[in-house]
């Protein structure tokens, strides 16, 4: 039986999971941290995804499940940020895995740090097979998160967010106009609602496969949508119009049209091209030191070797650019 509010709500959107989902709720049940609810969102799966998910509701009482049409990632987490009891949401993906003591330790500093919105950690990258591949950290500070988010650098992944449910609902939840960049946009917008941080420890377990969606037309989808969501936060930071916004959707699509033929124009595709050609060179050498001469030969050869060090160091300075131009009315 359930007893009082849980501290902390766990959330998760469920679609087609059934290979890895039991590993994931596993996860869950292995917690240091045991005052927690999770929150199973059923997006419509045509597999046995609600089955299991089910069976857990009826195994533990902490376990919710919502049954649901087809809608998206973005409105089904929206729809579970509508049903949290706690006052933390912590975010994990069906396919993946959270450490024993993540919940633990991220519910103690947000108790500790009540300036702290959206925190975030380190984790481990694991194959389809639970093999881990490498290992990813990201910068402490408010600050330098920031920078990184608004000049789309590397970033802590969604199943490792703990963030604040009252913030969250003011915000107004997930972006339904940022189709395959959801969590940055929602970052963002914590940004200006109070400080965010990220634990130096591998708190959550990645799993990196070819059914997900951000490979959808090998990620390109998902490059337009993270930058046009850095493009708006960059508008409505410094007072004008942010188009994702906008109640009327084919102003969005315009916007969103324009913003993807400008990301092309500016070599930016061509540019990843070349980093990843050369990086399969690398790969593909015999040892290190003829690998790493194939890799600069790549680069240099390609005409991006300049840009693609910089953004590797500073990340890309294409949203301002962007923000600047539609703010412009350069269109």
């Amino acid at each position: 039986m359930r007893s009082g509010k849980p501290e902390v709500s766990v959330l998760m959107s469920c679609y087609n999971g059934g290979r890895w989902l039991r590993e994931a709720l596993e996860s869950l049940l292995q917690q240091t941290f045991q005052d927690f609810e999770c929150i199973l969102v059923d997006d419509g799966s045509t597999d046995d995804t609600l089955n299991i998910c089910r069976n857990y509701e009826d195994r533990d009482s902490r376990f919710t499940v919502i049954a649901k049409q087809n809608t998206g990632l973005a409105d089904s987490l929206n729809t579970g940020i509508r049903h949290a009891r706690g006052s933390l949401i912590a975010r994990l993906d069906q396919d993946d895995t959270a450490e024993p003591a993540r919940l633990e330790k991220q519910i103690d500093f947000m108790r500790r740090h009540p300036e702290v919105v959206l925190l975030g950690t380190g984790f481990w990258e694991i194959d389809g097979a639970g093999c881990v591949v490498r290992k990813h950290l990201y910068p402490f500070g408010h600050q330098r998160l920031v920078y990184r988010l608004e000049h789309f650098q590397g970033f802590f992944p969604h199943s490792s967010a703990c963030y604040r449910t009252e913030v969250v609902r003011q915000i107004g939840g997930y972006n339904l106009h940022i189709y395959r960049a959801e969590d940055w946009r929602l970052w963002l917008e914590f940004s200006l609602k109070g400080k965010i941080a990220c634990l130096p420890e591998y708190l959550v377990r990645i799993r990196k496969h070819g059914g997900q969606m951000s490979l959808d037309e090998r990620g390109k989808r998902q490059y337009c949508d993270a930058i046009a969501a850095i493009v708006c936060h960059l508008l409505r930071k410094t007072g004008q119009q942010d188009p994702s916004l906008n109640v009327d959707d084919r102003e969005w699509n315009d916007f969103l049209k324009w913003a993807d033929a400008r990301i092309i124009q500016s070599g930016f595709f061509d540019a990843r091209k070349a980093w990843e050609s050369a990086r399969t060179d690398y790969l593909h050498a015999g040892n290190r030191f003829t690998g790493f001469a194939a890799f600069c030969n790549g680069l240099v050869r390609s005409g991006y070797a300049g840009s693609l060090i910089w953004e590797k160091f500073f990340g890309t300075a294409l949203p301002e650019q962007l923000a600047r131009e539609w703010a412009s009315g350069v269109k």
